[in-house]
């Protein structure tokens, strides 16, 4: 019997749905999915402040 598990994940991951790996392929695929990964903008924690302010009276 044919492993369809197998067979459907190397399919998905073809289409871009999904990663998947096996144990002698894990290193390369995490090294790869660091890489494609995007990095946060930087926070900006005074609009926060601002926005509370307001909200408790602080500041109009």
């Amino acid at each position: 019997m044919n492993n369809h598990q197998l067979k459907l994940a190397k399919q998905l991951y073809r289409e871009g749905h999904l990663f998947y790996y096996t144990c002698s392929t894990l290193p390369g695929l995490l090294q790869s999915m660091l890489l494609k990964l995007k990095c946060y903008p930087p926070g900006q924690p005074e609009k926060f402040s601002t926005f509370l302010d307001k909200v408790v009276g602080l500041q109009k």
